[in-house]
Formats: structure tokens, C-alpha cells, sequence
């Protein structure tokens, strides 16, 4: 390969990747930091100081460890549950409920606070626990899978031979205990950076407040401070909470790292329950009708009319819902998929790049490129709109800062992460002797770097299109923020909620979860096939 095709093929896209992760990652995170000490008279460590005397962080602190804490073990047990008896066991159903492992994580953990809570009365620590350790359970379950897959059948079948039924299964616990690691860090992270659900949970006279909450309060508050301390305190508070969650994030990384494919000749044996078989499915059920069926049944009956009294819950209400649905917010939910999609394809484009050079080469790349996930959204897009709001690119003519560009940049900033693990996974598992052998064939750089690099990534990149497509048209933190972004469906939806819009708002995200669903399983509608693995 000459200098000039591994440039177009190799160099180039990577550098334009790694400019997009600076200038709408590294950029607003280093602008907020820069922020926080550079005052009207100069330098000052003024708002750190205040920072270090508020005797609420101790607090706080300590509210979101528990709950953090309790939402991963609920987390584990669900999730981590549903892998251990759905992938290679006998239960009735294992091939379908299998890949419903994954289907709360479609759902917005505020919708799932907002089905409970309309069911029955839930409120204070535990239920709070509970709704974010459904939320995140989808983590535990698909790295929990991914090791019970990834483990040779023929080690399995010896440690049974040898040791017997109950040894064989200890031993195959510790064989995964990397993924079930990982996976519960990954809970972890995304539990304590939530605002939203222990928020919306709050009850008067509420005795604890999670760190998240507190920065938000900071954020709401900011506008009537009287000093640089004040002004500057909810980003001062974000910052030592987005470097512990980057800790979080590196030691999930290593552990995933460290626990890759082992060259699986032969999968799991069929591993019976014995008259655990039918009582062992009351777990995937409970864990998938909390995570999905209640949201769901709450949605629907707001549908039908539930929410007002005038008149009974019908068919009939449900039409008008409709209409009504159609009238508000056609346009947003169009928004919605458009921008869902292109923010798909963008991480795409920018993901592969990545994802050859930190699963080859580069490890270190690859927590680089997942860092944006240790920033909860809502700091993100602040970050952001310090950054470029009166920037020199509105200079252009084409208001950039407030069309949907700026909004696909923001989401692909904070969406890309994802996408580039999944892909630099997959690049792990290739064999380099193909990559090797292929260079010595006499083809254009493009035909190249399509067939040796591009075509075996195909399933891994569908994967991450899904994902991140599901992940952008759920996403409410930076369409609070981004301006483009508030005329999409999720964004229009909460304020049909807040003011009381049940009826047709329960239409409209009846019809986002219906696209979240649909899309992932197009191919295996398209081809006949039947989805058989959380992946």
C-alpha cells in the first residue's frame, strides 16, 4: 500500500475522527473547566474553595454511593439473571426471551418512574433503587451474555465430568466474572450520573439528595448568584463527578479488555434446570414486565383516556388521542427520526476509524474515544453551548449554533462511545493473517479498505447503527439544551406531560417505542430469520 491510498484509507479519516472527538468533546469540557477559574479579576480558585466548604456534597456523596450501589446489585441480579438462564439452558422460551434482554434500555428510565409511579405509589430510596436498576439491567445482561457465548463448551463439559454439576457451574461464574464486572460498572456509571428519575421521585420533605440532583440544583439556582463562586458552583461540582465516573469508565474498560473472545470451539452444552425449569421463569418475566410492560400498559391507558375523568376509557378516545397526536406532533416526530438516523450514520463514518486503530494498535484510543460517556449529558451539552454559542461559525450565514448540524454534532459527541466499542470488539476477533494477505492483492485502496475492513465489520456496524439510532431517539438531556433539538418528539413529550397532556402524548411515545422496536429487527423481518442473541 503507498503513501498516498494508506492516507486516504487509513490516516485521514482517523484524524478526522479524533478532530471531531476534540472539537465537540474535549472543546466544552476544557472551555467549563477553563471557566471555573478564570474570573473577572483574573485568575482564582475561588470557586474551588467555596466548592471544598459545602457541607451538602458529604451528603450527596453518600446518597448516590447506596443508591448506586443497591441500582447495580438489582441491576445484577435482573439482567445478569436473564443472561444466566436465557443463554444455553433449558427454559421454556430461552430463544425468545433471550434477546428481550435488551428491550429496556428502548425506554427512557423517566418513562419507567412514570409507569410505576402511575400504578401505585412509588417514592423515596427503594423504588428509586429498583426503577434505575431495571433501567440499567440491559448492561449486566448483554456483557453477561457475551461471556457465556464466548466460553469453550469443551472446559465446561471437563469441570462437569470432573467436578460435577454444582463445581461446573461455580467455575463458569468465575469464567464470566470479568463481563459480569464490567457490566455492572457500566450500571454503575449511568445510575449515578441520572438526575432525572431520583428527580421526578421526589417527595416532600425528601431527607437525601444524590450528587447528580445537586449539580442540577446548582444549574437552576445559577442565575441568581451575586459572585463568580455562585455563578461558576454547578460546573465546579460536575467536574470532580465526571473524573470519578472517567475512573469508573477506564476500570470497565479493562475488564471487558481483559476478558476477550477465547477462541470458542464448541458452545455451552444445553444445561438443564431440572425442576427449577418453569419457576425459573418468573425472573425474565418480572424483569421484563417492570422494564417494559408496565411503561407500556401506562402509556396505552393514557392513550385510551385514563388520565381525564370526564368520560371512560374506549376506542373511540383513543382516535381523538390520535389526531391529536398527529396535529402536535407530527413534525417533531419526523425530527425526531431524521435526526436519529443521520446522528446513526455520522457515528458510523466517524466509529470505524477508531475502532481499527484502538482494537489493532492503540488500547489507550479506546477509552479516549469512550470518554464521553463519563459525561452525563446535561454537562455535555452546557459544554457545548459555552463553547459555540456567538462563535465565529455563526459568522457563516447558516446559524449553525441553532440548526439541526450543531444538534447532530452534539448527539454524535455523545453517542459515539458506543458505537466505537462495539466495532472495536469486533475488530479484536478478526484474524490480522487476512488483513495481511489481502494487502498483497493488487486492488484500488478503496475496493481494499472495503473488502479487508469494511465488509467484516458489517454485523458489528448494523449493531451500532441500532444502538445508536434507539439511544438518539430516546434522548432528552441534550434536547433540553441544544436549540434544533427541542422540536423533536421525546422533547415535545415531556412538556405534554408537565402540562398535562396524557392523552395524545401517550400516543406519541407509543409510536417512538414502536420504532425503537422495529428497526433492530428489520433484517430478520426482511430475511425470514428469527432473532436469537443479546448482543
Amino acid at each position: 500500500m503507498t503513501s498516498t491510498s494508506r492516507a486516504l484509507t487509513v490516516r485521514w479519516p482517523l484524524w478526522l475522527a479524533l478532530a471531531f472527538l476534540a472539537t465537540f468533546a474535549a472543546l466544552p469540557l476544557a472551555v467549563l473547566a477553563a471557566q471555573t477559574v478564570l474570573g473577572p479579576d483574573g485568575f482564582t480558585f475561588e470557586a474551588w474553595r467555596a466548592l471544598l466548604h459545602d457541607e451538602n456534597l458529604g451528603r450527596q456523596a453518600g446518597a448516590t454511593l447506596q443508591l448506586g450501589v443497591a441500582a447495580t446489585a438489582i441491576s445484577l441480579l435482573l439482567g445478569g439473571g436473564h443472561a444466566w438462564l436465557t443463554v444455553g439452558r433449558d427454559l421454556p422460551g430461552a430463544s425468545l426471551l433471550a434477546p428481550l434482554g435488551i428491550a429496556p434500555l428502548v425506554l427512557p428510565p423517566i418513562f419507567v418512574a412514570m409507569g410505576f409511579s402511575e400504578l401505585m405509589p412509588a417514592s423515596g430510596f427503594w423504588p428509586c433503587a429498583f426503577l434505575l436498576g431495571v433501567a440499567h439491567a440491559p448492561f449486566v445482561a448483554v456483557l453477561a451474555a457475551r461471556g457465556l457465548r464466548a466460553t469453550d463448551g469443551r472446559a465446561y463439559e471437563s469441570a462437569l465430568l470432573l467436578r460435577g454439576r454444582g463445581r461446573a457451574e461455580t467455575w463458569l461464574l468465575r469464567t464470566i466474572a470479568p463481563e459480569l464486572l464490567a457490566g455492572c460498572l457500566l450500571a454503575f456509571l449511568f445510575t449515578v450520573a441520572d438526575h432525572g428519575v431520583p428527580e421526578f421521585l421526589t417527595v416532600k420533605g425528601k431527607a437525601w439528595h444524590t450528587y447528580a440532583e445537586g449539580i442540577m440544583s446548582r444549574w437552576a439556582r445559577r442565575a441568581v448568584g451575586t459572585t463568580f463562586a455562585e455563578l461558576q458552583s454547578p460546573i465546579v461540582a460536575a467536574l470532580p463527578f465526571l473524573a470519578a465516573l472517567g475512573c469508573l469508565l477506564w476500570a470497565a474498560l479493562k475488564l471487558r479488555a481483559d476478558a476477550p473472545d477465547r477462541g470458542v470451539a464448541r458452545p455451552l452444552p444445553l444445561r438443564p434446570l431440572g425442576g427449577w425449569r418453569w419457576p425459573a421463569l418468573l425472573l425474565p418475566f418480572a424483569y421484563l414486565t417492570a422494564g417494559v410492560g408496565v411503561p407500556v400498559v401506562v402509556l396505552a391507558r393514557w392513550a385510551l383516556g385514563s388520565a381525564q375523568k370526564r368520560e371512560p376509557m374506549s376506542l373511540q378516545y383513543l382516535q381523538q388521542s390520535f389526531a391529536k397526536a398527529m396535529d402536535q406532533c407530527a413534525v417533531h416526530l419526523g425530527n425526531s427520526v431524521a435526526l436519529a438516523a443521520g446522528t446513526a450514520l455520522l457515528v458510523l463514518l466517524l466509529a470505524v476509524p477508531l475502532a481499527r486503530r484502538s482494537g489493532r494498535s492503540s488500547p489507550r484510543l479506546e477509552l479516549a474515544s469512550a470518554l464521553p460517556i463519563a459525561a452525563p449529558a446535561i454537562l455535555l451539552g452546557i459544554g457545548l453551548v459555552r463553547a459555540f454559542h456567538d462563535s465565529w461559525l455563526r459568522a457563516l450565514g447558516n446559524d449553525f449554533y441553532s440548526g439541526f448540524g450543531f444538534a447532530a454534532c452534539g448527539y454524535v459527541a455523545r453517542f459515539l462511545p458506543f458505537a466505537a466499542l462495539t466495532l472495536t470488539g469486533q475488530v479484536r476477533r478478526l484474524p490480522v493473517a487476512a488483513e495481511e494477505a489481502g494487502a498483497l492483492v493488487a486492488r484500488s485502496p478503496v475496493v481494499r479498505a472495503f473488502r479487508l475492513h469494511l465488509q467484516p465489520l458489517a454485523p458489528a456496524a448494523w449493531t451500532a447503527w441500532v444502538m445508536v439510532f434507539v439511544l438518539a431517539l430516546r434522548e432528552l438531556d441534550l434536547a433540553v439544551i441544544l436549540p434544533a433539538a427541542n422540536a423533536t418528539a421525546v422533547r415535545r413529550l415531556a412538556n405534554a406531560v408537565h402540562y398535562q397532556h396524557e392523552d395524545w402524548s401517550g400516543v406519541i411515545a407509543l409510536m417512538l417505542l414502536s420504532i425503537a422496536i422495529v428497526v433492530p429487527m428489520l433484517p430478520s423481518l426482511i430475511a425470514g430469520r428469527r432473532l436469537a442473541s443479546l448482543s
